[in-house]
């Protein structure tokens, strides 16, 4: 399960714990975009089976090409300490 922190400088971060629920957030931001999974490969510059196969959480993907989709849908990748 996503744990979400509020009220922090970056604004909503959630804490995900592996590459099927980075998918689920994916998709979830795509459809509430309005966006088909052709439109944001579009955006990102990656293949329509990479959006797929990311959004499924297949655990092997290239960086990347994670950070172009999540730069497209406004999003973005932080790392904190425990």
């Amino acid at each position: 399960m996503m744990d979400y922190v509020k009220n922090n400088p970056f604004g909503n971060v959630e804490s995900l714990q592996d590459s099927s629920q980075l998918g689920l957030r994916v998709r979830e931001k795509r459809k509430a975009d309005g966006l088909t999974q052709q439109d944001l490969a579009a955006i990102a510059n990656v293949g329509v089976r990479f959006v797929s196969e990311l959004e499924n959480g297949k655990p092997s993907v290239q960086l990347d090409s994670v950070l172009a989709v999540l730069h497209a849908l406004g999003l973005q990748l932080m790392l904190s300490d425990r």
